[in-house]
Formats: structure tokens, sequence, C-alpha cells
């Protein structure tokens, strides 16, 4: 997907070659241009008695129009509905990884580090005191830049000014790092990572393929296991991320039989890029795109080989929690199909949630509420379905062929059209805008119908990967920093 800024009014997008439409209908343009200058200078009479009047022509014209828009409507549909499919995917999937991190927390293991209940001391009434002082704390800025502002009340400006510049002056305070420690930027990227390990337990090829566990990972604390991911939050977080891979992999058409392009997923790394002509994992895993030859085949609508695809998928690979050992890429390669793929992971998922609730992982949690877990997992596996559906259901063909069959004409016919303009040079500028129109409707129409595949205007499936996966070791963060408190006894 190409990224971009509307800027002072949106000229500098028209700079931008690779990936436009606009070119490629100019393109078209310079064509239908060619025969205008050919039927004026050799056929202008006998092309011109052939019409009584330009109108006939003007109503071709409007069909091809509304047929190009009826195509590009619907496109455009595919394009947001595939942008909607996916985030509901993931947000179906995140529910189960981090409900099962919540009940999982409720489990005997945790006894020792649990906070306490407000259940528990239902006689114990210090909420008012709790929700004063932080509101205290959040009303401060408020408060100062109020007092700022009547402290400047004979000066000239405006009230909306001056507030506006203590506000700015407080966001560019905060963004450095202000003293006042009760007031933290949540958004702030420079301030301290969260308290997740870096070294948590991953998926070593080599002791995988026996099925054995690494030895710093077989060994789990007692006097705190808050204070490592316990290897139920740890696989959790791999399986869930391991079907994200796979499904967006499919959607992309990796090429079957093939090694599937998943690697290990750190932490805390960069945003892949949405332009993947800006991403620096497909540098460091050597593809080096000839820009002047892919703008060529861009311009003249050739697609991509086999060979190509493959390359491309390669040099993104999709990153999955805890990496993938030899025996799930051997399993994953031998499934035929995409859904065959995905409906693999999907059931190593949902054996391990019974699995792990049946030996008591999620604690007491009462059945009818696992059930929930189950039905998170089957609302997400139809949501990547509802995907594939405009992954591997092209346009009709019949509509594809009346539009290209449409467009053609009008290459040919609009220059008749314009030969009744007394002036051949603007005649000329009226066909090229015309056929830049009708044709550039046409060509973003085909950029997305397709939003998975089409290269450069494809959908960000890496970025959307990398969001999910820091999402998913949220669940690592054990209980809310605030929620363990004592009784004291008044004096």
């Amino acid at each position: 997907m190409i990224k971009y800024t509307q800027g002072y009014y949106g000229f500098h997008t028209l700079f931008q070659v690779y990936g436009s439409s606009l070119y490629k209908a100019c393109f078209c343009a310079v064509i239908s241009s060619g025969l205008y200058f050919l039927y004026y200078w050799f056929y202008i009479h006998e092309v011109i008695n052939l019409l009584d009047h330009p109108y006939p022509v003007a109503a071709v014209v409007s069909s091809v129009a509304i047929a190009l828009s009826f195509k590009l409507t619907f496109s455009y549909n595919r394009w947001w509905e595939a942008c909607t499919t996916l985030h509901n995917m993931h947000a179906k999937w995140l529910d189960v990884g981090s409900t099962m991190a919540a009940f999982h927390l409720q489990s005997r293991i945790y006894e020792s580090v649990a906070p306490p209940s407000f259940g528990e001391h239902q006689d114990v009434h210090f909420d008012f005191v709790r929700r004063r002082e932080i509101t205290e704390r959040t009303s401060t800025s408020f408060v100062t830049a109020r007092d700022t502002l009547n402290s400047n009340e004979t000066k000239p400006t405006s009230v909306k000014s001056r507030l506006g510049k203590i506000l700015r002056r407080q966001n560019k305070e905060m963004s450095k790092g202000a003293k006042d420690k009760d007031t933290q930027n949540i958004h702030d990227s420079s301030s301290s990572a969260l308290p997740f390990p870096n070294d948590y337990w991953t998926r070593s090829k080599s002791s995988k393929a026996n099925g054995s566990l690494s030895n710093d990972a077989s060994v789990q604390k007692k006097d705190d296991p808050t204070e490592n991911p316990s290897l139920f939050l740890q696989e959790t977080a791999h399986l869930v991320s391991l079907l994200s891979a796979v499904a967006l992999s499919t959607l992309r058409y990796d090429a079957e039989g093939k090694e599937a392009p998943l690697t290990e997923f750190v932490p805390g790394k960069n945003w892949p890029s949405n332009n993947s002509d800006n991403d620096t994992e497909m540098l460091k895993n050597g593809y080096r795109r000839n820009k002047a030859w892919s703008t060529v085949k861009f311009m003249l609508d050739v697609s991509r080989s086999p060979t190509e695809i493959l390359e491309y998928n390669a040099a993104r690979p999709f990153h999955v929690i805890g990496g993938i050992s030899d025996k799930e890429a051997e399993l994953l390669r031998n499934a035929k199909g995409a859904s065959a793929k995905v409906a693999l992971v999907y059931l190593w998922l949902n054996e391990f949630i019974t699995r792990e609730h049946m030996h008591g992982s999620m604690g007491t949690v009462a059945p009818p509420i696992i059930s929930r877990l189950m039905q998170f997992t089957s609302d997400g596996h139809m949501w990547y379905n509802a995907a594939r559906k405009m992954a591997y259901i092209p346009f009709p063909f019949p509509h594809v062929q009346l539009t290209s069959a449409f467009i053609l004409c009008t290459i040919v016919v609009v220059p008749v059209l314009m030969l009744v303009k007394s002036n051949v040079y603007f005649g000329f500028v009226l066909n090229f805008l015309v056929v830049t129109i009708l044709t550039g409707l046409n060509e973003v129409a085909k950029e997305l119908e397709n939003p998975f595949t089409n290269v450069p205007n494809d959908l960000p499936l890496n970025l959307f990967q990398a969001h999910f996966n820091e999402a998913l070791i949220t669940m690592f963060a054990g209980y809310h920093p605030d929620s363990h408190w004592e009784l004291k006894e008044s004096a």
C-alpha cells in the first residue's frame, strides 16, 4: 500500500508513477489522441459526414461511464470489505489470547501473588478516596492552564489563542519528559519498555524437532510466577500468532508446497513499511526491485510471474511469536490448499484450549464461559473465510470482458466526437482528458478489485501482523499494576 499525505491540494502525489492509475490511463489517452490526429488529417470529411450530430457518440461514451462507475463502486467495496474482515478477524483472535490470559491468571499457580479481591472485603469502602486522587492528578494541567490564563487577562490576545499556546507548551514539555511524575504520556515511544522478557521461550528448530523444550524454558520459578511468562501464556501467544500468520500468508497466494515464509517475531522492532520499496527487511533479505523495469511492466499491465511473486513474498515473511518449528513447517507444507493450512492451526489452538481447561490451566472458570473461547476462534475463522472470498473469487468475468470492450471502443470512438470542434488543438485536449478519465476509472477498479496481491496497492498485511503480535504479547504483562492493595489498621 502506498502511504501518502495530502499536502497542498495533493499536488505532490502527481509525481508517483509506480502504482499510479493516472499514468496508465494517460498511456491509453496518448493512443486515442494519435487516432484523433489521424482522423483529422486523413479522413476528416468522411468521418464527420457519417454523423448528423455528435449525440450518438456521446450516448456511447455515457454508457461506458455508467458501466465503469458500477465496476469502480464494487471494486472499492471489495477493497474496503477486505480491510474490515481482516480487522474483525484479528479482533476475535485477540479476544482469544487476552481472555485465555485473564482466565489463566485465576489458576492456582498464581495464588501467592494474586491481588486481593474487593469481593472478599466488601465491608471496606475507599473507592471515593482513589477517585478523588485520580481526579486531582489528571486535572492539574487544566488548573495550571486556567491560572496562567487568569494572570494574563490584560493582554489583548483572545482566550482561545492564550489557552492554545499554554496547552501546546505543556504538551511539548510532556513529550520531552516532564518532571511531574504524576503526568505521563502513554504514547511516548521513548518511555521505558514494557516488562516483557526478550529471551522468552522460543521454538528452536533443533529442540522442537524431537518434541522437547529448551532447558532454560522448562524450569518455572515458583516464588514469583509473574516474573516470566508461563509456558501456557507463551504457547497461547504462539498458536494465536501462528494462526494469524498462516491465514494472511494464504490470502496473498504464497506458493503451494513451498516453505512457509514465516519467521520469529522480535518485540519492539520498528513497524514494517506500508510500501515495499521502503521496507528495510526486504533489503536485508536480499530483495532488490528494478524500479525502472517494474514501472514499465506496471504501465503495460504485465502481471508478475510466479517466480517474482515467490521472491517477493519470501522477502516479506510474516513474524510469529516464538518462531516456527520444523515439524510445524512440515505439516503446514504438506497441507494442501489454503483452507487446509488454516484449519490445521485452528485445530491446534482448539485442542490446546480444551486440554488446558481440562487440566486446570484456566482456573475454576465455568465451562459455559470457556466455550466463549471456542466461539471467538470460530468467529475469527468466519471472518478469515470472508476475506478469502475477495482473495480467491475474482471480479465476474462477464463484466470485466464487457468493460474491456467498452474501453477499447472509448479509445477509438471518442476522437470521432471531438472532430466536430473547429479548433483541432482544443479537440485534442478534450479527447485526451475524456479518455484519461474513463480509462482511469477502469484502472482504479482493477487495482482495488484484489486488495491482497495487487502490488503496490495491496493491503499492508505484514504491518497488520506486526500490530497483532505486539497486541498479543501484552498478555505477558500480568495483573494491573495498581491491583495490589493492603488494609491498614486505623490508629
